[in-house]
């Protein structure tokens, strides 16, 4: 297979992925109110503190946070800035499979999973997504490497070259050759060890527990049947995972003394023991998101598997997958991207399979065919939806726009992939060619969705209103995008704080309700707002709620903005 090629053709996949990454708006709820956060920070240069309007936001750690507003410094407050992290953490990652597959097998293979890994629908959604997830996987991705290469060095031993005095390495009988011994350089056991805790200790900072969790539950089980358990604990690793992530708990636990309560009770345990959070899902859930959010990988991926019970290197692959599959379906806190760290293995299982010639051609073909079915289904979706009726008009328009040429990219692809089963290079990038070709002609679709997702349009029609004196206030309203696009925070009228989509703040609405300096207020508060005079004020509130609108009309307010959320009143200077 042409190397060259290769390394052309994941460059266009990475810039394919890259395409309009800033050109529609932030979607509510998490995208809006992630960057949100992240324009907090930078506005307010703390990278310590995470603030939603004001208030602290500790559902989530600081990594993220901290690298969106870092960006937003340079690029400003934009969709760009905010998504570019989460673009460049996966490019990252691919670059860990690179680097991964090299030293394991060789440079086609490294190749192959990074351009597998790329082109992967899930990938590509959580990678142009204001969401933790796509960083998450490349501090979690790393530590499970870290702990293969950590096991693989334990199996090997020291030897006095004969006649020579000079110490090698030499690997146990029980090893099973999976790796040269040079290929564990420099670093040696407690090395990779060492690694491994301080990517968990990131992990930690950007999502929380969980990152402790994924790497053992894989590292484990292979590290017990490779009788090196040992090589998965280090002192000097928990050292490094302290000094890792005690400053930024230290300096938020002074600020907040329940603040590891509630992490490890509420955004932990709770998350994945009850159903508190109101996340479950059915114990398959993740089976549609497994294999259609890798497709068509995951079908190619499927051929891969013979060679697992003498390969150690396959044997940890399938550990990284079912692992966390099981884990994850049996939590009871389910989301489409808890599982885009198994995407990274499967495009590694892929770079593994590339070489086997006979078992290839037929994973190519059967993965061309799902590719084939989907391309048909996308070229009938315009034709199909627009006879529903509950599909809203606006997402119809955009499925028009968008559907015919990703299923015409989808078809091409499969077609060529079939035809040329048995040239790896243009099978590749013919089985890669739908997924690229989903940030080239989804824009339209993208920018439909954000007409119904976002308050970008409606921010737009209260700027003219807004002067640096304005007070903005939500009665029982509230978005992240809406404050992310005012650029400033709102003053909420509200009984329980659920407009913030928090669950810490919706926790402590009490002690933030009581707290003049908070952006929170109880509902009374309201009224006497609404009595006071010379200060300017825009109202914003629901669109359906007809009582209140009708309050407001009654004081000769009249709508100055509105979507199909929310309707802004003002402005206002009291009576």
């Amino acid at each position: 297979m042409n190397k060259r090629f290769l390394q052309l053709w994941l460059l266009v996949v990475a810039i394919c992925l890259s395409i309009h990454i800033g050109s529609y708006p932030l979607y509510d709820a998490d995208e809006g109110r992630n960057g949100e956060v992240g324009r907090e920070m930078a506005a307010t240069n703390d990278y310590v503190m995470p603030r939603l309007d004001g208030m602290p936001y500790l559902d989530k750690p600081i990594v993220y946070f901290a690298a969106e507003a870092a960006a937003m410094e340079i690029l400003g407050p934009t969709e760009l800035a905010a998504r570019l992290p989460a673009l460049l953490f996966t490019f990252a990652t691919a670059l860990l499979l690179m680097w991964f597959a090299r030293r394991v097998w060789g440079t086609e293979e490294a190749l192959v999973a990074a351009i597998a890994f790329l082109s992967m629908p899930l990938v590509l959604a959580f990678s142009r997504t204001v969401i933790f997830d796509s960083a998450l996987s490349f501090f979690i991705v790393l530590a499970i490497m870290a702990f293969y290469f950590a096991v693989e060095a334990k199996l090997v031993i020291p030897s006095v070259s004969e006649g020579s005095g000079r110490v090698e390495g030499e690997r146990t009988e029980t090893a099973g050759a999976a790796l040269p011994p040079g290929s564990l350089a420099p670093l040696g056991m407690t090395g990779w060890t060492v690694l491994a805790w301080a990517a968990i200790g990131f992990g930690v900072l950007t999502k929380g527990p969980v990152a402790i969790a994924l790497p053992l539950i894989v590292a484990i089980p292979y590290a017990v049947r490779r009788k090196a358990f040992r090589a998965l604990w280090s002192w000097w690793g928990l050292l490094v995972f302290a000094i890792v992530i005690a400053p930024w708990v230290w300096a938020i636990s002074v600020a907040v003394p329940d603040f590891l309560q509630y992490v490890l009770v509420t955004e932990t345990v709770e998350r994945l023991a009850t159903k508190a959070l109101k996340r479950t899902g059915a114990p398959w859930y993740f089976v549609p998101y497994l294999i259609g959010g890798a497709v068509p990988w995951s079908i190619v991926a499927f051929f891969a598997w013979r060679k697992a019970r003498r390969d150690h290197s396959m044997l940890y692959v399938a550990l990284w997958i079912v692992v966390p599959f099981l884990f994850f379906s049996l939590s009871q806190s389910k989301r489409p991207q808890y599982i885009v760290p198994l995407m990274p293995a499967i495009a590694l299982a892929v770079g593994h399979l590339w070489r086997d010639d006979q078992r290839r051609a037929i994973a190519i073909r059967c993965a061309a065919i799902a590719v084939l079915i989907l391309g048909i289904a996308l070229v009938a979706a315009p034709s199909i939806i627009e006879h529903r009726a509950k599909i809203d008009p606006i997402i119809v328009a955009g499925v028009r726009e968008s559907a015919l040429a990703m299923g015409i990219a989808a078809l091409a692809g499969a077609i060529a992939a079939i035809a040329f089963a048995k040239r790896r290079d243009i099978a590749l990038a013919a089985l890669s060619l739908p997924v690229m070709a989903i940030p080239l002609t989804a824009n339209p679709l993208l920018q439909s969705i954000g007409a119904l997702r976002s308050e970008k349009a409606l921010v737009s029609q209260i700027k003219p209103y807004l002067t640096p004196q304005t007070q903005v206030v939500g009665i029982e309203s509230f978005s992240g995008s809406m404050s992310f696009y005012l650029g400033r925070e709102l003053l909420v009228a509200t009984p329980n704080g659920e407009e913030f989509t928090s669950n810490y703040i919706i926790r402590h609405y009490e002690r933030f309700a009581d707290d003049p300096r908070s952006s929170l207020r109880r509902p009374e508060w309201l009224q006497r707002n609404l009595d006071s005079c010379c200060t300017p004020r825009i109202y914003v509130i629901r669109s359906k709620d007809a009582e209140g609108r009708i309050a407001l009309e009654s004081r000769g307010m009249r709508p100055i903005a509105s979507d199909g959320h929310f309707a802004a009143y003002g402005p206002w200077r009291g009576e």
